[in-house]
């Protein structure tokens, strides 16, 4: 039986050789892709102006009387939903668990109530994965207990976005009655 030879290796020693080093493709962790680094860079670009959103909030009047004195019950449902109208597949990257935020600004544009204050989210990253045409839908509430003593009689509006991608947002008028 012949013996064992073992070879010693300095981790701390660059051992890429120097032909290698910032060679077209060559990205992080010195592993090669075929195709020039900035064909790559270009396939990560997202094309927002694909991208189509739209809100749907219920109800689209609140009532000053019962933002003072709300039921448990009495909520503003939103649907938020972001659209791929690319022809290709996008991947969207989120640094935490938390995908949209939603927001409610007075009639001077000053905001009165953010949706993730009321939460905690789990710092995990993520992805969504959407293919041509798929949609991205997100329902959200805000109880009109978060909103008391926040708005006055007049105009307010709503707005909802995806996290990492505040281009991609939508808002409506929210029209509050005496």
């Amino acid at each position: 039986m012949g013996s064992v030879g073992w070879a010693e290796i300095d981790a701390s020693r660059d051992t890429m050789p120097d032909k290698f080093k910032g060679a077209p493709g060559l990205i992080k962790g010195g592993f090669l892709i075929e195709g020039s680094k900035k064909r790559f860079e270009g396939a990560n670009e997202l094309n927002l102006e694909a991208f189509k959103t739209n809100l749907e909030v219920t109800p689209g009047e609140l009532s000053l009387k019962k933002i003072r004195d709300p039921e448990p019950e009495d909520l503003i449902s939103m649907k938020f939903t972001v659209t791929n109208g690319a022809n290709t597949g996008t991947i969207l990257y989120f640094p935490t668990a938390q995908r949209c935020e939603a927001v409610v600004r007075d009639a001077e544009g000053k905001i009165v109530y953010t949706w993730s204050e009321d939460f905690e989210f789990a710092p995990d990253a993520g992805y969504s994965f959407l293919n041509p045409g798929e949609r991205l839908n997100y329902q959200l509430t805000i109880p009109f207990q978060a909103l008391r003593g926040r708005l006055p009689a007049g105009s307010a509006t709503l707005s909802a976005s995806l996290v990492n991608y505040p281009q991609l947002r939508a808002e409506l008028p929210l029209a509050i009655v005496p």
